[in-house]
């Protein structure tokens, strides 16, 4: 288990050590969720927490190792469990709806992805806590000349012969196939090692097509020794047929009313039942089309079930809608900032701050803008007190390249176009004020859909605005880009921060003065860090501690967020070629129980300081301060008392920092 381990502590230097992402923030679980969501649950590494594989629309299934002894669950994604399914490239792969079983007979967990490529399998030819996926045409040949490319597939051994049936619930093939909705079953004419699929439609009789989309997921609910089948479908509710025939021979009866206590909010409705909360019953865990996971408790017992929401299992803070944007404020006046985000359809969404400033805890909430919907779809507002009355307004861009702006009048907001009605730059505006030229007053930039559609507005200190590119000779603008300025080199002055459609983020650095900028491309600060689709950077100080952090609005509606490591005057500092103040090792043992060691070296006489973080970036140790001598030092840190999960420690001398991780098990 520990080789397993090992492969998702991967080195800070992966972000040149400037950056390091804390996915808690807004995903408290751990996982990124992505749209169509398709979760699978199995205990790959064998420690007693259910791993998860999240089937999604993307080019990759994601797996996420569960850590034992977290409750509510909490995960650590892993791109290596599936790196030889994806080694060749994506082209001829899955990524939609995974599942997991001993399909070869030789005790070890094989792998199904059904998408667009048929049903991919995959036998395992590595060992119990080190799987190893080698492609297998063969077994599914049949099959996939007639389940089209859009079916779910699941294995459960329906006909009680010891041997592994196959269902596939039908979706929507691209270019023909069977009626999507339907379910179809092949029955297993072969044997546990040698399996041999054959459609037998006698194992679907009275499943009805369920609609657009069947996602068949099996259990037996009663206990009672047969095995029941819930359909969720693309609509909003699911369908349930009780087996109230043989364990060798279902009878499917019609029994949709016991699932109506679920959410009837989100449609494409995604089922999987596993035990993830060790109580010996099954509870109910469902994807949908936003991504967002469900999470039904099995409040009843294995022979009677009664399912209950929990919302605080998976968890995560997310924009509703595509076309996440962030602008941080403390617009609600209680000392720590709050943001503002955008989406596809136009709205104003909330988030408030219920933590502090080096504790942020975000949650989505109501305010007086937030019934707002502009004219124009994928709205990307900031926080900017344009009348300059001490309260924040709202300026914000649109798909149609405009310009609109709302007036907080306390109690509610009024659009004004008076302010900036004359901007337009034709395509998907994005505004960001700063004083870029040093007068005292703020400037508005507003890049576009091009690179030739940005426009930087010259604020004459009466809100007057001219047009004057020339400050920002030097730069080059991707295509569809989110741009906003922000000091990242703490030298005073203003550099530009881009985020592009592709997902990754670009920096100009200004290398002239607060009144005079000269631009400068600077491809290391942020180089590694790319979300999905459509980067919306913000840069600020969450942590408390004076350095600037990043969040990443994402077009799937998620945010990402990143916390800055460095800490000198200026960056060209950092990264130059005089060497470092110290030496940080990696942990040892990792993973540990309850003790472990941590070394480092110094390489001149200095104050030392060395602390224990949390996923949330809470402190939880201070191991070390104090003045220490040149040479190698080691500290022991003694965990008997904390949850087991992963750890950061974090060790600073002067303007010098670096951090790592460690896992805690137990």
């Amino acid at each position: 288990m520990f080789r397993l381990l090992a492969a998702f502590f991967i080195p800070l230097a992966l972000f040149g050590q400037f950056w390091q992402p804390v996915d808690t923030l807004f995903n408290p679980s751990g996982i990124t969720l992505k749209s169509f969501s398709a979760p699978f649950f199995y205990d790959v590494d064998l420690d007693g927490a259910q791993d998860i594989f999240i089937g999604n629309l993307s080019e990759y299934t994601d797996f996420y190792f569960g850590i034992k002894g977290t409750t509510p669950p909490v995960y650590q994604k892993n791109d290596s469990i599936l790196s030889s399914v994806y080694s060749g490239g994506t082209q001829f792969t899955n990524s939609d709806y995974p599942f997991m079983a001993d399909l070869s007979g030789d005790g070890l967990p094989d792998l199904l992805i059904g998408g667009y490529n048929g049903v991919k399998y995959y036998v395992n030819r590595g060992d119990s806590t080190n799987p190893f996926w080698a492609p297998d045409s063969t077994v599914f040949q049949n099959v996939n000349a007639v389940i089209g490319t859009d079916a779910k597939p699941v294995l459960v051994d329906i006909d009680n012969d010891g041997d592994l049936d196959l269902y596939c619930g039908i979706g929507e093939s691209l270019f023909g196939g069977p009626e999507p909705g339907i379910t179809m079953a092949f029955r297993n004419i072969g044997s546990a090692r040698e399996p041999n699929f054959e459609q037998d439609n006698t194992l679907v009789t009275g499943i009805a097509d369920v609609g657009r989309n069947s996602y068949p997921a099996f259990a037996d609910l009663n206990a009672n020794g047969t095995i029941d089948l819930l359909i969720g479908r693309d609509l909003q509710t699911f369908v349930y047929y009780t087996n109230t025939g043989t364990p060798e021979s279902p009878v499917w009866t019609n029994n949709s009313s016991f699932f109506s206590f679920t959410e009837s909010s989100t449609y494409w409705k995604n089922p999987v039942f596993v035990d993830i909360d060790n109580d010996f019953d099954l509870d109910l865990v469902y994807g949908t089309s936003n991504g967002n996971i469900y999470f039904y408790q099995n409040k009843g017992t294995p022979q009677t079930a009664q399912f209950q929401y929990n919302s605080s299992y998976f968890f995560i803070v997310k924009n509703t809608n595509s076309g996440a944007s962030v602008s941080f404020a403390d617009f609600d006046g209680d000392g720590d900032k709050d943001f503002i985000s955008g989406n596809a359809l136009g709205d104003y969404v909330y988030f408030k701050n219920y933590g502090n400033n080096s504790k942020p805890y975000f949650r989505r909430a109501t305010a007086a803008f937030t019934n707002i919907r502009q004219e124009s779809s994928y709205s990307k507002p900031v926080f900017y007190d344009v009348d300059k009355d001490g309260d924040y307004d709202i300026v914000s861009g649109a798909l149609n390249g405009k310009i609109y702006t709302y007036v907080n009048n306390g109690t509610s907001f009024t659009r004004n176009d008076s302010y900036f009605g004359f901007v337009d730059v034709s395509w998907s505006s994005v505004p960001s004020f700063a004083d870029i030229d040093g007068d005292g007053d703020d400037d508005l930039l507003v890049s576009g859909e091009s690179s030739a559609d940005y426009s930087l507005f010259i604020n004459d200190g009466s809100n007057n605005y001219s047009l004057d590119n020339s400050l920002l000779s030097g730069i080059t603008f991707p295509n569809y880009s989110s741009s906003v300025f922000a000091d990242i080199d703490n030298d005073a002055d203003y550099d530009l921060v881009t985020g592009r459609i592709s997902g990754s983020i670009n920096l100009w650095e200004n290398i002239g003065t607060p009144s005079s900028p000269q631009w400068t491309q600077n491809t290391e600060i942020f180089a590694g860090i790319e979300v999905d689709q459509n980067a919306f950077p913000a840069i600020t100080d969450l942590d408390g501690d004076t350095r600037k952090d990043m969040v990443i609005g994402e077009y799937n509606g998620n945010f990402s967020y990143y916390v800055n490591l460095f800490s000198a005057t200026n960056i060209d500092d950092k990264y130059s070629s005089s060497p470092g103040w110290f030496d940080l090792s990696q942990n040892y043992p990792n993973p540990f129980n309850p003790e472990t060691t941590i070394e480092y070296t110094l390489k001149k006489r200095e104050h030392v300081n060395l602390k224990v973080y949390d996923l949330l970036g809470c402190e939880i140790a201070s191991l070390i301060n104090e003045v220490q001598e040149a040479g190698s030092c080691h500290v022991r840190f003694f965990a008997k008392n904390l949850p087991a999960g992963v750890y950061f420690y974090t060790l600073r001398t002067g303007d010098f920092s670096q951090t790592k991780k460690m896992c805690l098990l137990k």
